[in-house]
């Protein structure tokens, strides 16, 4: 399978300016062979959208952004993507997958932030499975962002409440996806990929690790997106503090990145 990281600077709370550059690289990384596109946590809204994740006609326009962008894509592509889910009363930072046509919530965020510049459990409910999506003949083992830092001896934190990474081993994915949105910090591009290798390691396939990239106020968003290959060897690196897009290909991995349209 041909899958593209999409390493976006989104701009906060722009659903349709975010939408439409998203879909541009959709569209490039389709023209290049790819089946499947990756783009980060929230990345119609950009992190932290903070209170305006609180104004329901904003998630209305989230909805329709969607709607929009199913409709651009071409058939038997797909695009996974971070988004908000709206559950009666509840909110939920989810995941899609966006199809010709539709798209679906397939995940949802286990661990919220709720410390340092993160205040996520003032907004979000925690999801209580573990997600794994059927799609392409893989099984796709999905997290965001929180959910991968589940090792106390490299996180530096206290042990979670729970452990996505091992509810998803019974399940044997064929490939693990974390959606991020994890700002920049000394040594924190190192540590990321250390909870990746240690994720590897037990679930013994690949990692895709896609991050957001820019600045937001006081954050700085570096992105260093990267790909685990099945021995949790780096197969790929996207560069830091750059807009990106490149092509992993799960049988001939050194896929060159598309030129820019």
């Amino acid at each position: 399978m041909r899958i593209a990281l999409i390493q976006s600077n989104p701009l906060v709370g722009d659903l349709q300016g975010n939408r439409q550059r998203l879909q541009q690289q959709c569209l490039q990384a389709a023209e290049a062979g790819a089946e499947l596109a990756l783009a980060p946590e929230l990345a119609l809204w950009g992190y932290p959208p903070r209170d305006l994740l609180l104004q329901p006609a904003l998630r209305q326009q989230q909805d329709r952004q969607l709607d929009q962008l199913s409709g651009a894509l071409p058939p038997g592509f797909g695009l996974l993507l971070g988004v908000v889910e709206t559950s009666g009363q509840k909110l939920f930072n989810a995941m899609a997958l966006v199809e010709r046509g539709g798209w679906r919530l397939v995940a949802r965020k286990r661990l919220l932030p709720s410390y340092d510049v993160f205040d996520e459990q003032r907004y979000f409910h925690s999801g209580d499975q573990p997600a794994l999506l059927s799609w392409g003949g893989q099984r796709l083992g999905l997290t965001l962002c929180e959910d991968l830092w589940v090792e106390p001896k490299i996180s530096g934190r206290n042990a979670p409440l729970c452990d996505p990474i091992a509810e998803l081993q019974p399940l044997k994915p064929d490939l693990l996806i974390n959606l991020s949105a994890s700002p920049f910090g000394q040594g924190k591009a190192e540590r990321r990929r250390q909870l990746a290798g240690a994720a590897q390691q037990r679930l013994g396939c690949p990692v895709l690790y896609v991050n957001q990239v820019g600045g937001n106020d006081e954050l700085i968003f570096d992105g260093n997106s990267f790909v685990l290959d099945a021995t949790g060897a780096l197969q790929q690196q996207l560069p830091c503090g750059e807009s990106a897009l490149q092509i992993w290909d799960s049988q001939s991995p050194a896929t060159p990145t598309p030129p820019e349209p």
